[in-house]
């Protein structure tokens, strides 16, 4: 049982430091949807953990055609890996979007200037346009970069269940680590 819980702590420890460097693995992951019963794949940039409500968090443009699919099919998959070494983390669970204002404000505050960039461009996400520099917002309007707040949205993800696989050439391990709402954790290894 030990060592389940040292592998879960190390678990949130990769996660937090995912948040805090740039350059670590974690730092951008896949999250997949449901689009119409077919999966729907993006890599998002993790914003935030919360480990004691077991939740990670990206942003997202509200005109986003995820937006759509998390209010039709809130399950979720996100998918993690570190190359160095050589761990799988997928997450299962429920995803939504933030509605808390404060909150929204707040993470949109702490956001550098470079990602506020992202939420001014005039057409939302997957519309068509004619060419790439169509899309780009032009200089005169970087004046007022707090506009792109009005398409600036936090997505959640309500971890139930990680999975979590070891890929090392002496053996592969792999464990389920389910989480219950009565903060009961349950490890089950698993053939990997």
């Amino acid at each position: 049982m030990e060592d389940n819980q040292k592998i879960l702590e190390n678990i949130w420890e990769e996660l937090k430091l995912g948040v805090e460097k740039s350059k670590h693995p974690y730092h951008i992951f896949s999250v997949s949807t449901a689009n119409d019963n077919k999966p729907d794949s993006r890599c998002v940039v993790l914003r935030n953990i919360d480990k004691k409500s077991k939740i990670i968090s990206f942003h997202t443009d509200k005109r986003s055609k995820k937006i759509k699919h998390i209010n039709s099919n809130d399950n979720v998959c996100a998918l993690f890996y570190d190359h160095q070494k050589k761990i799988q983390l997928r997450i299962y669970g429920e995803i939504y979007i933030v509605t808390s204002k404060s909150e929204i404000e707040e993470r949109w505050k702490n956001s550098r200037n470079m990602s506020k960039l992202c939420y001014l461009n005039k057409y939302p996400p997957g519309d068509p346009i004619q060419t790439s520099k169509e899309y780009l917002c032009n200089e005169s309007e970087l004046g007022d970069i707090e506009r792109g707040m009005k398409n600036f949205s936090i997505i959640n993800v309500k971890i139930e269940t990680i999975d979590w696989l070891n890929l090392n050439h002496k053996g592969h391990e792999r464990m389920i680590i389910n989480f219950y709402d009565n903060s009961e954790v349950n490890y089950k290894w698993v053939a990997p």
